[in-house]
């Protein structure tokens, strides 16, 4: 019965666009900032798509197509195209995490992309099984396009126009929280050893390209460009970081940049190179001295915007390729039923659009109303409890329809939750305090442990109280000369460029701080403020056991607290995803 469900609904689909059927798409007549080609461009970058954000709403199958037009752009411009792939293909999306085993669909999907160079993230090596199926599955099928420790360390390879000679690299950041089947060397030994110094020796290349899953403000990348301008002063290198999901630009000197796209199928970054090709018989090549111009830009992951710059339109945009994909994308997701409402949220929550705590705010009401109710032992009801979650571990706002897929999206790590029992009250309490203050979770080791503090580094946040907080995805008219075009609220970009990098002119929304570790109190009494507990238990996810020991014992000021003695305060299956499912099916109605 479900084979022939699904082959109807294949066959409903063949006729698309290529567009999930339950996405919209974005305000027409906003106003693009054009992209400047080089002799060398690249692209950088949800599987489905931003169901509930028209701006984002394109699918991988759209990025085909779109991949696809950009190639035979720049072959008539006489110039190259590479498309780049920096890690963290798992996790945080119904198509991964809701099939059995997971990554089942996506791996399929994602054979599919038109990439010349990828590297792995964090994400793909947390889980024994998620490694060995990357190993086996992704680095197999793509072959020399992707490494990490378990495939090539570095790629030479010509450019098929202009024959530039490229040297590339794959770099993840020093990780620590990897499975034991996997072995992630630091940067600073990798860049020691032989086949590294052999590499960065070849004065037989154009350019030095590093594909990492690194935040381009970090140590890990500066120690790489370092290293290669000790052997190379004046190669051209370009990096392109991950790991953060911000968008973000860095300078290292005059030939070296990185750059970062963003986060979520939001973000299609490009990049330009010109000058690798001498222009004149007197102009020389970078590597000898002669000058390189770079450009970037970040692109809105919409159909609009990609059919803007690859200069097609509604009728001649789409490719049987991406059509295909998009096809697979909503099968998959129909099997998985992924777009199964599973209830009606009383309003819109943001992580960073509304200030925290405040009414419209994820971590306040997942605080005020989801943790107190949903974790709970009954065998310990009698204990007030404590509960501390990381604030990185929630990735994504909440819309009106909360469907299945929306669980992962949100809350998409299988942290359980563990705890210290009978802590004293004098300890407990001052424990959110010691989180705040370094060293915290987003302390050195946590982050080597792949943990992402909730915080953009280099965001310009706003403290609440803000007298004007406008939603996302609001429009408002920007006149311009004769011509009326819409802005629609999204990222404004500062970066080592400037803020001239979006591609579409947005209007600027304030973004709150959000918490770094979020606390909630379930089972205390009336009075506590004045007549506290003696003794609560402390609960929080397994992830940060480490540190929740180091907290405690830091308080108590000896060493009486050992990760590995925390208990189970719930079954192993009563993750906070699955917590928050029971939560909106069983409080929030299914009236949208």
């Amino acid at each position: 019965m479900l084979l022939l469900e699904a082959a109807a609904f294949a066959v409903l689909l063949q006729y698309t666009y290529a567009i999930q059927p339950s996405a919209q798409n974005p305000a027409r007549n906003q106003e693009f900032r054009d992209l400047e080609w080089g002799d060398l461009n690249f692209l950088h970058g949800w599987h489905a798509g931003h169901l509930s954000e028209p701006q984002y709403s394109a699918d991988l199958g759209d990025y085909i197509s779109f991949i696809s037009h950009m190639r035979q752009r720049a072959k008539e411009k006489g110039v190259d195209l590479l498309v780049i792939d920096s890690g963290d293909r798992v996790e945080g999306n119904g198509l991964y995490d809701a099939s059995e085993p997971k990554g089942l669909y996506t791996r399929r999907i994602l054979q599919q992309l038109d990439v010349d160079i990828l590297t792995t993230g964090n994400h793909e090596l947390y889980n024994g099984a998620t490694a060995l199926n990357e190993k086996l599955h992704m680095v197999s099928y793509f072959g020399d396009r992707e490494w990490e420790p378990m495939a090539n360390r570095s790629l030479k390879f010509t450019t098929e126009s202009l024959r530039l000679n490229v040297m590339a690299f794959g770099f993840l950041f020093n990780f620590t929280g990897n499975y034991k089947n996997t072995r992630v060397k630091p940067v600073a030994t990798v860049l020691k050893e032989k086949w590294f110094q052999e590499a960065i020796a070849d004065t037989d290349v154009d350019l030095f390209l590093v594909a990492a899953h690194i935040d381009v403000h970090t140590l890990e990348l500066q120690q790489i460009h370092d290293a290669i301008r000790a052997v190379q002063p004046e190669t051209p290198i370009q990096f392109f970081g991950g790991h953060s999901h911000i968008r973000d630009f860095k300078v290292f000197d005059a030939k070296s940049t990185a750059l970062e796209s963003g986060r979520y199928f939001e973000t299609a970054g490009f990049l330009s190179l010109d000058g690798l090709v001498p222009k004149s018989r007197d102009d020389l090549k970078p590597k000898d001295g002669g000058s390189l111009r770079t450009f970037r830009r970040y692109l809105d992951f919409n159909r609009f915007g990609f059919q803007y710059h690859s200069v097609t339109d509604e009728c001649t945009f789409d490719t049987l390729e991406g059509i295909q994909v998009t096809s697979d994308i909503a099968l998959y997701r129909h099997i998985l039923k992924l777009n199964r409402l599973i209830g009606c949220a009383p309003r819109d929550f943001t992580l960073y659009r509304d200030p925290y705590p405040s009414p419209g705010n994820w971590y306040s009401y997942l605080g005020e109303h989801i943790l107190p109710e949903m974790v709970y032992n009954k065998q310990r009801s009698s204990v007030p409890r404590m509960i501390f979650i990381n604030g990185g571990s929630q990735r994504f706002d909440v819309f009106k329809r909360f469907t299945y897929d929306t669980s992962f999206l949100v809350s998409p790590f299988t942290s359980r939750f563990k705890y210290a029992a009978d802590v004293k009250w004098e300890v407990a309490s001052q424990l959110l305090d010691y989180f705040n203050n370094d060293p915290s979770p987003y302390s050195a080791q946590a982050q080597e442990n792949g943990d992402l503090p909730p915080l953009d580094a280099h965001a310009d946040y706003i403290e609440p109280p803000s007298p004007h907080h406008p939603a996302f995805g609001k429009q408002a008219p920007l006149v311009r000369g004769r011509e009326k075009y819409r802005k629609i609220i999204g990222y404004t970009t500062k970066d080592d460029f400037g803020h001239t990098g979006d591609d579409t002119v947005h209007q600027h929304f304030d973004k709150f701080s959000p918490p770094k570790v979020l606390q909630a109190n379930g089972s205390f009494p009336v009075d506590y403020a004045t007549t506290p507990p003696e003794v609560v238990d402390v609960v929080f996810f397994d992830f940060i056991a480490k540190n929740v020991a180091t907290g405690l014992n830091h308080i108590v000021g000896k060493e009486e607290y050992k990760a590995s003695e925390f208990g189970m305060y719930m079954g192993r299956e009563d993750t906070l995803t699955k917590l928050i499912l029971e939560f909106v099916d069983r409080r929030w109605g299914k009236d949208c």
